[in-house]
């Protein structure tokens, strides 16, 4: 099924406004119980105007609850990565001919990019930095635990990221699957709609559908006698 072009507050207002307006008004449930939509159907139509309208809502939580995660990820990932360059510089410097030592910090390579490889080499360069002589150095074990929170913080808000983004995805699922059932059902009612209630045009207003006007046969010749009168000017 292709997308519907409307957006979706507008296809929730015209499904609100047929359903609605059709069960508040005693002329137009009778006509179109007539045609298969008593009273019973409509209140189902209803039922999936209100699960719509909870997907969309809860969408739209699911999305700024992202996007808060988003911004708690990018202000943790920052914060852990000057905490590992500020230690990283400094183990360098102290133990810059030390191998061994560079190596167990896991200092023996460039830091890695990714999430998860950064967050991994995080944790060892401040677990193991405890066992090294660098409390002169300014990374007492305090300070060493205070700036080894930042990483788990960072390891934190990006599972909770991740919880986010998923809940996100779920929820947009939701919300497109119970505005199809909702599309399908005002369609199709829409359609039996205009039959049942053919020749009641303010009533077809009522539920959102304008009436087709049509033109009367003096209307439709206008145009052809328009063009033979300019045509006999010519002619003179």
């Amino acid at each position: 099924m292709s997308r519907p072009k409307q957006g979706i507050a507008q296809r929730l207002n015209a499904a609100q406004l047929a359903i609605v307006n059709s069960l508040s008004h005693p002329e137009i449930q009778e006509l179109v119980a007539q045609f298969g939509y008593p009273a019973a159907k409509l209140e189902a139509g209803r039922a999936l105007y209100e699960s719509a309208l909870g997907a969309v809502n809860a969408s739209t939580a699911a999305s700024g609850g992202q996007q808060a995660s988003t911004q708690a990820l990018a202000h943790a990932e920052k914060s852990a990565r000057d905490a590992y360059q500020s230690l990283a510089k400094v183990a360098r410097a102290v133990f810059g001919k030390d191998k061994a030592q560079l190596t167990a910090l896991g200092l023996n390579g460039s830091a890695p990019k990714d999430t998860a490889g950064f967050i991994a080499a995080a944790y060892t360069l401040f677990d193991n930095a405890g066992s090294a002589p660098l409390a002169e150095y300014g990374y007492n074990p305090d300070r060493l635990q205070n700036e080894r929170a930042k990483v788990a913080a960072y390891d934190e808000a990006n599972q909770g990221q991740e919880s986010a983004k998923g809940a996100a995805q779920q929820a947009t699922r939701e919300q497109d699957s119970a505005l199809q059932a909702l599309d399908e059902w005002t369609a199709q009612y829409l359609k039996i709609a205009k039959v049942a209630l053919r020749d009641k045009k303010q009533l077809l207003e009522k539920i959102g559908v304008t009436a087709r006007t049509s033109k009367t046969a003096a209307q439709r010749a206008a145009p052809k006698k328009s063009a033979a009168t300019r045509a006999a000017k010519k002619v003179k």
